[in-house]
């Protein structure tokens, strides 16, 4: 698996993954983590959690790859990695590792997969997961505001009746059993700390879904 030293990519193996984790309460895997913001707070705030962060973007995860590094009074944090892959295409290393993974705002190819939904992109939700683990996607768009976007990919209509429909049925075949199914508005998303997510939530006023669940 490829991970961020600060600027340099380095590649570890499941022995090297295991031990870097050790001794932690729970794992976080949040596939399509942007910048690594979000995490890093998270993490801060979690310091019993160890997440993991996935991007096929090496670049924007920098920033943030720089601080992990930096000493514990400067910002500096031993309980995160940021990993360069993109979710059709998960590395072995995490393979049913994680209490929880997390899919938030994905954009262009993930948010086609989680959505529609896509066998690939479910399946490496599922196989990621540890059995009776958990996962959270939340997830936006407006035909007002991404009418190229839904029509150039297709994307079905969000509604709460929709992810309650035949999308529930889908995710049970691969192992999701949805639990919940939740739609939040611009206040809530204005506590997640990624570029994007503040992009969204202090925009134009617009419907959240969130989907949470347990694997099987």
């Amino acid at each position: 698996m490829n991970i961020l030293d600060g600027k340099n990519l380095i590649n570890i193996d499941s022995l090297q993954l295991e031990n870097i984790v050790a001794g932690f309460d729970k794992i976080c895997v949040d596939i399509g983590t942007g910048d690594g913001r979000n995490i890093y707070r998270k993490a801060k705030a979690e310091p019993g959690t160890f997440f993991i962060g996935i991007d096929p973007v090496k670049d924007n995860m920098e920033e943030i790859a720089v601080k992990l590094n930096k000493k514990p009074e400067k910002g500096g944090l031993k309980n995160v990695v940021l990993a360069v892959a993109a979710a059709e295409n998960m590395p072995p290393e995490l393979h049913r590792i994680a209490d929880t993974v997390t899919v938030l705002f994905p954009w262009g190819i993930l948010l086609e997969g989680v959505v529609k939904p896509i066998d690939e992109f479910i399946d490496a939700v599922a196989e990621t997961a540890k059995s009776g683990g958990k996962f959270e996607f939340i997830t936006t768009y407006s035909p007002a505001y991404e009418e190229n976007t839904i029509e150039t990919r297709a994307m079905p209509e969000l509604s709460i009746d929709y992810f309650n429909g035949e999308y529930r049925e889908v995710l049970k075949k691969h192992g999701l059993i949805v639990e919940s199914v939740e739609m939040l508005d611009n206040e809530f998303v204005k506590g997640f700390d990624s570029k994007w997510a503040r992009r969204l939530a202090f925009g134009r006023k617009r419907d959240f879904y969130r989907i949470t669940g347990s694997v099987l």
